[in-house]
């Protein structure tokens, strides 16, 4: 008969050798890839690659809104590469934040410029951005470059809009500074009716308002009560289908009738909040009052990068302060 002291020692080691083994498969793991959707003909969205991507297509080629982080860059190719071999032909940045730009540099070096840069031979997809991105990006008061080169916008503006007809529609780049950052733009695809947001927008919690790096509660609203003004909303009993797609920085794609609620939301805790520091209270006491209550179980976040707190404590310094120029 087998030792009850021999069956223990051959079990332990077994579930060391499984665990073991579990360990080394779990740490092998490939990342998860990235999910693709075609919300029209010729327009796509790529969900996981650090910030959603807009992918719009046409006999000129791709044009991709954001490129995600630089870790999934090349998961992002194979995506655009499943979707179609035409070549990409621009990015455009909604912000200077890494989730957004980390791809330029190596999805673009796989693309051809959209307009030819004639002091250089270099093959590359055209990078456009608001000035403002450029600036964050390359850092020129002498401070350390915070992205390579390669990530730099190629082109730039500072114009409320700038307008261009590509793949048979007609493209319109609004300029949004001052909502979540001040190099906030967002892209308006007019013959396919889908716009992209950037970080103006993201359903997942409440907005993400970077005091930091120019974004403010003003600049929010207006963000919000513009995206409102070209989106069009469905209409009922009407047999025939149609609305605006909008596709928020992070998150699920979203309509007319969601924006609205979510902008209706953001201007109630402004005025609570703004009516609490008008009665003299202290950021900590408008903290305890808890003016986020009515919405904290949907779009509250009490970890990670951005939670409930520091929403309110962006809404109560933007009230003191005037908002960044859009």
């Amino acid at each position: 008969m087998t030792p009850p002291w021999l069956i223990a020692l051959v079990l332990v080691v077994a579930g060391g050798q499984w665990a073991h083994g579990l360990l080394a498969q779990q740490r092998a793991a490939p990342a998860p890839a990235l999910e693709t959707i075609q919300i029209r003909p010729n327009v796509y969205v790529i969900f996981g690659a650090g910030s959603n991507i807009t992918v719009h297509l046409g006999e000129d080629g791709v044009i991709l809104v954001d490129s995600g982080s630089e870790a999934m860059a090349d998961k992002v190719l194979d995506a655009v590469k499943a979707i179609t071999r035409q070549p990409i032909r621009m990015i455009v940045s909604t912000s200077a934040d890494a989730d957004h730009v980390g791809g330029n540099d190596k999805v673009g070096a796989t693309g051809v410029p959209i307009n030819p840069d004639q002091f250089t031979d270099e093959e590359r997809a055209t990078v456009l951005s608001h000035e403002n991105v450029l600036t964050r990006m390359s850092a020129p008061k002498g401070n350390e470059t915070p992205f390579p080169v390669g990530m730099w916008p190629t082109e730039t503006f500072t114009s409320k809009f700038r307008s261009m007809y590509i793949n048979d529609d007609a493209i319109q780049v609004m300029r949004q500074i001052g909502a979540h950052s001040d190099g906030d733009i967002m892209v308006l695809f007019r013959r396919a009716d889908v716009v992209a947001t950037g970080d103006v927008l993201d359903l997942r919690h409440f907005p993400d308002i970077n005091p930091a790096k120019g974004g403010s509660i003003q600049g929010e609203l207006e963000a919000l009560n513009r995206l409102l003004e070209v989106v069009v909303p469905a209409m009922p009993l009407v047999l025939k289908p149609g609305r605006t797609l909008v596709v928020p920085g992070h998150g699920r794609v979203s309509d007319y009738g969601e924006i609205v609620e979510y902008r209706d939301m953001v201007t109630v805790i402004r005025d609570i909040i703004q009516d609490m520091a008008g009665k003299g209270m202290t950021l900590e006491q408008v903290k305890a009052a808890n003016p986020t209550q009515g919405y904290r179980r949907r779009y509250g976040a009490d970890s990670g990068p951005w939670t409930t707190d520091m929403f309110v404590e962006a809404i109560y310094s933007g009230l003191k302060k005037p908002a960044g120029k859009s």
